[in-house]
């Protein structure tokens, strides 16, 4: 069986469709989805719409935390606050309904799925880089946890006691000696200098985990903010993956 994971939609609907489609073509069975629906892009009501019908795991991001009154966007950017501005401001009551439903953190398998980092799963903390990750591989018993949250793949394994290291692909067979931490980037904001829209596939045949990366109409995506009046710097940073 084939399991779709997918992250920090930030109301990206171009992005979230050609994902969907790549899934599609894939024969994707379930589809997983690790937080942050909403915030920065122009279509947060039809991204909720989606995720709610497609996905079978919905988790809360903080964007999604800060548009249902559960967290203060005063430690946002300037672009963050204004974005959730505007999405507050558009979102339906039913929308809001259906994120106020998503969960904090969920369990498949061998898989532990949080947004942000199980160390700091309220506190919204970061996994950026190796030193982060082997700080986090103490706070949850599973073999597998997978993330979201930073907006850049990461792929980290650690043997027994050693220290941890990063995989140097976009895939990872996952081995019975080893545990690991995978950040599968972000479907509508990549963050790590490839604007494709990013996301993961595990296939619990081969036990095998893959970051795919789709392209996606990103102009039209960012025609749709101008139209929303949302800040530039938003506008330009999707076509960039910055």
């Amino acid at each position: 069986m084939k399991i779709g994971l997918i992250s920090d939609v930030h109301a990206n609907l171009e992005a979230l469709d050609a994902c969907l489609a790549d899934i599609k073509t894939e024969k994707v069975k379930r589809i997983f989805f690790l937080g942050d629906a909403v915030g920065y892009g122009p279509d947060p009501n039809k991204c909720v719409e989606l995720i709610h019908k497609k996905a079978d795991v919905k988790l809360l991001g903080n964007h999604d935390a800060a548009a249902i009154g559960l967290l203060n966007t005063s430690y946002f950017n300037q672009y963050a606050q204004l974005s959730m501005g505007y999405t507050c401001q558009v979102l339906s009551e039913k929308n809001l309904s259906r994120m106020k439903r998503f969960q904090m953190e969920a369990s498949f398998d061998m898989m532990k799925m949080v947004h942000s980092s199980p160390k700091e799963p309220t506190s919204w903390g970061y996994i950026l880089d190796v030193e982060d990750a082997e700080e986090n591989f103490k706070y949850f018993e599973q073999q597998v946890c997978v993330i979201g949250h930073s907006h850049r793949p990461l792929i980290v394994k650690k043997y027994k006691g050693n220290r941890c290291e990063a995989v140097a692909h976009d895939f990872v067979h996952i081995d019975d000696d080893y545990r690991y931490i995978i950040n599968i980037g972000s479907v509508g904001q990549p963050r790590d200098g490839d604007p494709r829209a990013s996301y993961m596939i595990y296939d619990t045949e081969t036990n095998i985990m893959s970051i795919r990366r789709v392209e996606y109409d990103c102009e039209k995506t960012q025609q749709k903010m101008i139209n929303a009046n949302l800040p530039r710097f938003l506008v330009d940073r999707i076509a960039v993956g910055k």
